[in-house]
Order: structure tokens, then C-alpha cells, then sequence
């Protein structure tokens, strides 16, 4: 079971849903809903998916198990929460379920489910009236006169059509919704249109279009929320021919008139090919992080990005360039809409906090404080915006650390190997970590801490598709002055063991030391290698180099020669070599003079040929003659037997009587 039943008096918990995939079949896929745990209580609730259908539980103390989701072998694409936590949309083959979210328990949880195949995502309006789907584009033939509507818009309640839209891209289908739900937003073609849920539908064609807005190279854009009085659309227009690129601000207050939203603020953007927007909570600002395909500084493989803030906050509209180092990783707003942190640069990467001041026309953004340096990725707030949490996923080891936003006090830092993404609980006191199977093929699961650092639920599946906490817009968990108290934590060793570090193998160990302790063995054994590296003499003083006699050269495995008496053809040469050096005017003796002094090294530009040098060359050559009288003997024997020798085999038997001549000459030499 995934969590450890305890009694709970508190109120109910928001749950955390996932797909699943049990076995290699597609069928086999499940559904998971959990609860998470108080601190010092771990109740339990879950909805799984399996091949004998949906099971769910959300009861504190008991384990009943109910099928209520979905019917028996059928296969799970994806799922999405409505952003108030009212209804959960679980996609399968055939059609699309609605539930409701919050009582999944129940016998009747069915809200609707709307009939289409092939539904490959959902998405729903701000207040969960209206959901969309998208299903892949399935182009009709040449003759035909109009294209497949693959993107639909339904009532939630009783799933009446209002929108259908041919949408090829899959990356930017999802519309965008004003707060009140009165007007959405598309992306058609390079113009952004505004339509109203409430307009007739015609039948075989599209919903009336309110208001747009046009631009040339418009490629993306976003709608702010409506928490400061005001709606405002920023979009962002690509470089064409010379032309910079740009984001605009529109002001949405005519949005759904025929002359259009009226622009209020222009940022031009150089080098600028994509660009993401990040709205604060209220609206009054806005975070655009551009990207570039290609740095023309050479610096990094994977473009340039550069960090603009623009405020609504009217007349001036402030514009601001925040000076960061490449790349930017991560950026997150805080609940209270009055800071926000990058992380930046390369790793171990910066973390660095800015506070807003929509009021200073000069520079809106202001840096208050850096957090030390540390292979991060991953930054976030919790939904109070009393904890920061930074982590390092994807190509980094899956380390995240928890820190106090009202001492920068760090709380904790964890490994949760493999992890490929990080979410905060609704109630801002837990973490979900969880390794994705289109991140990872091996080691899926779901791993909850606390912000103390415990480990407190695991759940591991063969594969693991999705994970997300119901969404919880109606404050149920209110911010407390002080942090929760350090829960117990599971007691699970395995558990333990797989969602934290696996330790590395140790070195080896010699026999002789295998029976002492771990710390003495590993000094035993690194205390003849410490001394090998370590500088002899005081820490600091370097010893001086001494004069290192040269060394004769010898042959492979050859033992090293000792010092004898030279003989007399060796001493002859020597005599010879000194006189000419003499008569060349080289008054350099043939043997160094010792000196208590030590003398820098000196490596000669030749080693002198000696006799024994010389001898060794003379061998050489005698050897290789021999070689070659057996070759020549051979060819004599072919001969004598009557084959046909070649012609290179009779010049090397004309050859003979000079090879015997040299190595009498060669014999002598030896014998002297």
C-alpha cells in the first residue's frame, strides 16, 4: 500500500493523480490517485488503472477499493485536471470521461463523456464550464473543399458542441481564456482571434470571429490574468527581412470590438527566434525569455536567451533587460507577485533573486540576494511562496534543496535519483517527484517528501505516464506562520533505499587488511600512495631539482649495464674522441667534475656513441645477415629440387658472396 494509515481530524486532502502502464500491453495501464500525507499523519487515497479497470481510494482510515473510473481493458492516453479542482478528463480510445473530482468515491461520478476517438489531449476553461480537445490532423484529399475540424470546444455539463477549428500544429493548440470566460483566444495562422462561447454555431462552419489581431511574423502569445482590474495580450512577432522582431502589449478591453485591442507598449527584440511569456499572478508584469537557434558569440551549442520584463502598469509601460549569464534555466514567480528568481549560467548555476517595482520607470527589477552556486535546473515557489525549491533534473543527478524565503535558511537537501520533474503540493508542505517513462525507461515512480527533507510516500510503476495534484483554487490551505513540524516519515527500508542515493562500489581491498575496519583499511591502504605525492620536507618549500647523470641507452629487457673498467679499444676510441674535441676547440672534459652545488639538469642535444654502443649496432648487423644467407640457402635447395625460382630469388643468389665478405669483415670486428 502506499501510504501508512494513521487517524487524521484535518480537512481533505487534494489528490494526486497518474497514468500508469503496469505491463507491456497498453491495456494494462492504471490510473493512481493519492492523498498526501499531514504532518505526523499519512493517510492514504489512490485511483488506479489497470486492466480489470479503475479503482479508487480516498477514504483516511480505510481500504476499500471501488471500480468507478472507466470500464475494464481500456487503454489511457493522458488525463488533466479543470484548474479549480472540480473535474478530472481521463482520455481514452474511444471517448473522453469527466469526473467528478471531488467525490471520485461516489457511484455517480460521471459528469459526462463525450464521444470522439482519438482524443489525444484535453484542456479546460479557467472555471471548468468549457473543455477542449485536440485529436491529430488527418488531411482530406486535394478535391476536397474543406479541411478535417480536428479541435473541439464542449460544455462540461452536458456536451454541447461550441467550437470545432482545423488546428495542424500541436504545440500551440490549446486556447487561451479571459478570467471571466466571456471571450477565448486562438493562433490562426499569423493573426491571434477572439471568439465568444456563447456566439451561434453555424452548422459546417466556424464560430464567429470577435476581434483579432494581425501581424506579418506573429508566431505566439499569451493572455495575462485578471486579478489587477485589467486584461492585457503580450505577442511576440518574429525577424523577417531585416526587420526586428518585437513583443507587443494589447490592452484587452475592446478585444471583442471590430476595431481590435489597442497596442500600448512595444519592446523590439534583436536575435529573437521563439520566445516564452511568464505572467504574475496579478498581471502587473510580465517575464519574456527569448531563445535564439544559434549564438553568433560561439559560447554555447544551444543559442543565446535573454530575459526582458515588461510591466501593465500604465502610462509608461516600463521595459527592462535583465543582465544574466547564458543560458537561462529556470524562472519563477512568486505567489505574492512582487519577486521572482532565475537560475542561470552554466553549472554550477547561479540563483538569483529580483523584487518588482512596477512604480520605477527606469528599472522595474532589482537584484536583492544571490544563492550559492550549485548544479540546479529547476526553481519554483511553493503555493504560499513561503519555500523556494531549486533542483537539478534532467542531466543532473535529481538533487533538490528546500530554502526558507524569510531567513534563506536551507532546510534540506535530498537525491531523488533519476527524477525527472518536481511539483508542490496544494498545501505547500509536500514535494512530488516522479520519473516520467518518456524520460526514462527504467526506475518510474512517484516519490512525495516533506520540505524537512522525509521521505514519506513511494509508489514505482513499470510505467509511468503522467502525474499532477488536483488543483486546489478555493483556499483550502491557508498560509501559517510557522513551518509544519518534521513528520515521522515511512519506515519502509526498500523504499528508503530506491528514493535515495545507491551507494557506489568501494575500493579494492588487499586480503591482509579485509578484517579492519572501514576507516582503517582505507588509511592502510592510501598512506603508501599519500606519501608517494605528498612534497618531502616542510609544507610550502619546494625541494630543488638536482642534476641527473644521463643514462645510457639499452635495449628492451636488456639489464642495466654496471660500471667496469674500459677496455683498451674503448679507451683508444675515448682518447680519439677527446683529442678532436680538443682540435675543434671544445675544452668541455668528457666526464662531469663533481660539485657540492647542485646544477639544473641538462638534457644533451645527442647521446655519445660509445663502444659498447657500437657493438651493440655491429650484432645488429650480423644478425640481420644471417637472415638473409637463410633465405638464400633455401632458394638453393628450391633450386636443387628443380623448381623455377623468380627473378628476385636469383639476383638475392647472386648476392651471396657479398653478404659472406661482410660478415667475415663484421666477425673481425667482434673478435678485436
Amino acid at each position: 500500500m502506499l501510504f501508512e494509515d494513521q487517524p487524521s481530524t484535518r480537512r481533505p486532502h487534494p489528490l494526486v493523480t497518474a497514468i500508469v502502464r503496469n505491463g507491456a500491453n497498453a491495456n494494462n495501464d492504471t490510473v493512481h490517485a493519492y492523498v498526501p500525507p499531514e504532518p505526523r499523519s499519512c493517510t492514504t487515497g489512490r485511483v488506479v488503472l489497470t486492466d480489470k479497470g479503475v479503482s479508487v481510494v480516498t477514504s483516511p482510515h480505510a481500504r476499500q477499493e471501488i471500480q468507478v473510473l472507466n470500464e475494464a481493458g481500456s487503454s489511457n492516453r493522458t488525463f488533466a485536471y479543470s484548474p479549480n479542482g472540480d473535474f478530472l478528463a481521463v482520455v481514452l480510445e474511444t471517448n473522453v470521461t469527466i469526473y467528478n473530482a471531488r467525490n471520485l468515491e461516489a457511484a455517480d461520478n460521471i459528469i459526462n463523456t463525450i464521444d470522439y476517438k482519438g482524443v489525444i489531449e484535453v484542456d479546460f476553461s479557467p472555471s471548468g464550464t468549457y473543455i477542449s480537445t485536440w485529436a491529430r490532423y488527418v488531411p482530406k484529399g486535394a478535391n476536397d473543399a474543406e479541411q478535417p475540424r480536428n479541435m473541439h470546444v464542449y460544455k462540461v455539463v452536458d456536451g454541447t458542441l461550441i467550437a470545432s477549428f482545423s488546428q495542424k500544429a500541436q504545440n500551440n493548440w490549446k486556447l487561451q481564456w479571459v478570467q471571466s470566460e466571456a471571450l477565448f483566444a486562438r493562433l490562426s495562422a499569423t493573426e491571434v482571434h477572439f471568439h465568444s462561447p456563447t456566439a451561434e454555431l453555424s452548422a459546417g462552419k466556424n464560430l464567429p470571429v470577435a476581434g483579432r489581431i494581425t501581424g506579418e511574423t506573429l508566431t505566439s502569445f499569451s493572455i495575462s490574468p485578471n486579478k489587477a482590474g485589467k486584461m492585457f495580450a503580450a505577442v511576440f512577432s518574429k525577424e523577417k527581412n531585416g526587420i526586428p522582431g518585437s513583443v507587443k502589449l494589447y490592452d484587452l478591453e475592446k478585444a471583442a470590438t471590430a476595431s481590435g485591442p489597442a497596442c500600448v507598449s512595444t519592446r523590439t527584440l534583436f536575435n529573437a527566434d521563439s520566445v516564452d511569456f511568464m505572467w504574475n499572478n496579478d498581471g502587473s508584469s510580465i517575464l519574456v525569455h527569448t531563445h535564439t537557434d544559434v549564438d553568433k558569440s560561439n559560447q554555447s551549442y544551444y543559442g543565446k536567451s535573454t530575459l526582458h520584463h515588461l510591466t501593465t502598469v500604465g502610462p509608461h509601460y516600463t521595459t527592462q533587460i535583465i543582465d544574466l549569464t547564458n543560458p537561462v534555466h529556470s524562472i519563477s514567480w512568486s505567489p505574492n507577485s512582487k519577486e521572482y528568481i532565475v537560475l542561470h549560467g552554466a553549472m554550477p548555476s547561479k540563483c538569483t533573486l529580483f523584487t518588482v517595482n512596477s512604480a520605477d520607470a527606469a528599472a522595474p527589477s532589482k537584484a536583492i540576494y544571490e544563492f550559492p552556486p550549485a548544479a540546479r535546473n529547476t526553481v519554483t515557489y511553493s503555493p504560499h511562496g513561503r519555500l523556494i525549491l531549486t533542483a537539478g533534473f534532467g542531466n543532473l543527478a535529481g538533487d533538490f534543496s528546500v530554502w526558507d524565503r524569510a531567513d534563506f535558511k536551507e532546510l534540506c537537501t535530498v537525491r531523488a535519483a533519476n527524477a525527472s520533474s518536481a511539483q508542490w503540493c496544494p498545501d505547500g508542505r509536500h514535494i512530488l517527484t516522479s520519473t516520467i517513462y518518456r524520460r526514462l525507461k527504467v526506475d518510474n515512480g512517484v516519490r512525495i517528501f516533506h520540505h524537512s527533507g522525509v521521505l514519506v510516500a513511494t509508489m514505482d510503476a513499470r510505467e509511468l505516464y503522467g502525474v499532477d495534484w488536483r488543483n486546489d483554487e478555493n483556499g483550502k490551505w491557508p498560509m501559517k506562520r510557522g513551518l509544519s513540524a518534521k513528520p515521522e516519515g515511512i519506515q519502509d527500508a526498500e523504499a528508503i533505499k530506491r528514493a535515495t542515493v545507491q551507494p557506489t562500489a568501494g575500493k579494492y581491498v588487499p586480503p591482509h587488511l579485509r578484517g579492519k575496519t572501514g576507516a582503517a583499511a582505507v588509511s592502510s591502504i592510501t598512506k603508501a600512495r599519500e606519501a608517494q605525492l605528498k612534497p618531502q620536507g616542510p609544507i610550502g618549500v619546494i625541494a630543488p631539482l638536482t642534476a641527473a647523470a644521463p643514462q645510457k641507452p639499452t635495449l628492451v629487457g636488456q639489464p642495466p649495464a654496471e660500471d667496469k673498467v674500459l677496455s683498451k679499444a674503448a679507451l683508444k676510441n675515448l682518447k680519439k674522441r677527446e683529442n678532436k674535441k680538443k682540435a675543434d676547440g671544445d675544452e668541455t672534459p668528457s666526464r662531469p667534475a663533481t660539485s657540492s652545488t647542485p646544477a639544473a639538469p641538462v638534457v644533451p642535444a645527442f647521446i655519445p656513441v660509445d663502444a659498447d654502443s657500437k657493438m651493440i649496432e655491429i650484432e645488429k648487423k650480423v644478425k640481420t645477415l644471417q637472415k638473409k644467407l637463410k633465405q638464400i640457402s633455401d632458394i638453393k635447395k628450391k633450386k636443387d629440387a628443380g623448381e623455377t625460382l623468380e627473378l628476385t630469388q636469383i639476383q638475392k643468389m647472386e648476392g651471396e658472396a657479398a653478404l659472406l665478405k661482410e660478415m667475415a669483415e663484421l666477425n673481425l670486428q667482434l673478435s678485436a
